[in-house]
């Protein structure tokens, strides 16, 4: 009767360390229904049917569309080499969605933020030929990989101070925008 409770124990131990998932979902909760000018039109669960994928916030008006995606690939410890991995693959989405849109995605400009306080080091931004500005936004927040998409229908410049906007307001954890 003692050896079994101890191989369920020792399986447990010997098994992959997986996620609390608790900390990607507490940043999710803490999304806004509305990020300045921008109201929350929409919010998924992936982690239920995709373990891993987490969960995500989308913020639009008629111009722009912002979504916020918190997910940790079922790691307990989320790595910044992780969240590299994800900003590569996802600045290849941008692409792909792109081209699906009957548009050409300019050339990407990628890097990274020197500056420890900001919680998104990751970043890319390109102009699509049907006139959309795209900037992408990665970092590791609690042990959480976020995300940061935005298209805008407006010039990169703007964007670019929206992007700061919106970086601002998540390295102050969903302070007021300012």
């Amino acid at each position: 009767m003692l050896l079994k409770p101890l191989v369920v124990s020792l399986s447990l131990l010997c098994g992959p360390a997986l996620a609390d998932v608790q900390s990607c979902k507490k940043l999710f909760e803490r999304a806004p229904q509305v990020l300045s000018d921008l109201n929350q039109i929409g919010s998924e669960v992936y982690e239920d049917s995709h373990p891993g994928l987490g969960y995500s916030a989308t913020f639009a008006d008629p111009s722009s569309k912002i979504t916020v995606f918190f997910y940790d690939h079922q790691q307990r410890d989320v790595s910044s080499e992780m969240a590299l991995e994800s900003f590569k693959q996802a600045a290849r989405d941008i692409a792909a969605i792109a081209a699906r849109r009957g548009a050409e995605l300019g050339e990407i400009n990628a890097y990274q933020l020197r500056d420890p306080s900001q919680v998104l080091p990751y970043r890319a931004e390109a102009k699509a030929s049907d006139g959309l500005s795209e900037l992408l936004a990665v970092g590791v927040v609690e042990n959480c990989i976020v995300k940061l998409r935005f298209t805008a229908q407006f010039q990169m410049e703007k964007a670019q101070v929206w992007m700061k906007v919106l970086s601002d307001y998540l390295n102050k954890g969903y302070g007021k925008p300012t």
